[in-house]
């Protein structure tokens, strides 16, 4: 845990020398990683690439070896790894094996909610895990299927209720958060999905959307318009709201790998339209310190416009709430 948090604080060193003294340094790993156990999903949410079977990949869920390379190449210097990006991560057959991998590495999962059956709460409990974020966009189920189509809500609060007992019955120490996925449709019920996560003894926050054309962004913006990341402009078109950052640390800071080991800056680029390498062919430092990933860095520092996936990124804003 040390070298992770001297890794970590280098990172942010390195990226403050980049932005305020134009001096190159790059740390020898990111202290934040985000693996895709899945990119496959049970659901199909409208605003979702692979909701929407947009989602191409060689493999639908990564392979345990992959796995335990990513975990033995990170080691020591990882402070987080978030074991999902775009599908459901505990559709893996072999989930709870390879959440193992990544004990001592503040291992966080975000899941619909859908697979906390008896068996799985048990082990959910027992495991390295330190958070889940569970998806909770409704307090009543036609709230609820707005955005979360072919879900089920009975099945997903009874989870939930189950998961917060055997934690409690266990004496677990991961942590429980319900997110609320704001929009017009289901605004109205934001007090009572959050009266239901205080019941039962979990986290709750209102997080703004994501949608993957701009132009529609209207369907779902919210009433307060600090909870979307668009805006509507006098010409009545909808856009995604300028950021005024400059850089980005996350570019120094995190990196994202699929299912396929192919590692992408960003959990903005969902078409893959930016990878820096492929653990099959190089290691995850080679990769991060490489040619490939140093320029990229160095056009969104120059100027992110320059950039397709930062265009509609709240970089700078607020999204939790």
């Amino acid at each position: 845990m040390p070298h992770g948090f001297l890794n970590a604080s280098y990172s942010v060193f390195s990226y403050a020398a980049k932005r305020y003294g134009g001096i190159r340094a790059i740390p020898p790993l990111p202290p934040a990683i985000s693996v895709e156990l899945s990119s496959v999903c049970n659901l199909s949410c409208p605003e979702c690439v692979t909701g929407l079977g947009l989602t191409r990949r060689a493999n639908s869920f990564i392979s345990y070896d992959l796995a335990a390379e990513i975990a033995s190449q990170s080691g020591r210097r990882v402070l987080s790894a978030w074991l999902s990006y775009q599908g459901e991560p505990m559709m893996h057959p072999e989930f709870f094996r390879i959440a193992e991998l990544f004990t001592g590495m503040n291992p966080v999962i975000s899941t619909n909610g859908h697979f906390l059956d008896p068996e799985n709460c048990r082990r959910l409990a027992d495991s390295p895990l330190k958070k889940i974020i569970i998806s909770w966009d409704g307090a009543t189920p036609e709230v609820y299927n707005i955005y979360r189509k072919g879900g089920d809500h009975a099945v997903v609060k009874e989870g939930i209720r189950r998961l917060a007992a055997t934690i409690k019955e266990r004496r677990s120490k991961l942590e429980m958060i319900l997110q609320f996925l704001v929009h017009r449709g289901n605004e109205h019920e934001t007090e009572a999905a959050s009266s239901f996560a205080r019941s039962v003894g979990a986290g709750f926050r209102v997080k703004s959307m994501q949608v993957l054309d701009p132009a529609g962004a209207g369907k779902w913006a919210p009433s307060d318009p600090r909870k979307s990341r668009f805006m509507k402009g006098d010409d009545g078109a909808w856009r995604a709201a300028e950021s005024s950052a400059k850089g980005c640390l996350r570019m120094w800071t995190s990196a994202v790998i699929t299912t396929d080991g192919d590692v992408i800056p960003c959990c903005y680029d969902k078409n893959l339209r930016h990878v820096m390498g492929n653990l099959g062919q190089q290691t995850l430092s080679g990769i991060w310190r490489g040619e490939r990933y140093s320029s990229f860095r160095e056009t969104v520092m120059r100027s992110r416009r320059q950039v397709d996936i930062c265009s509609g990124c709240p970089e700078g804003k607020r999204l939790f709430f």
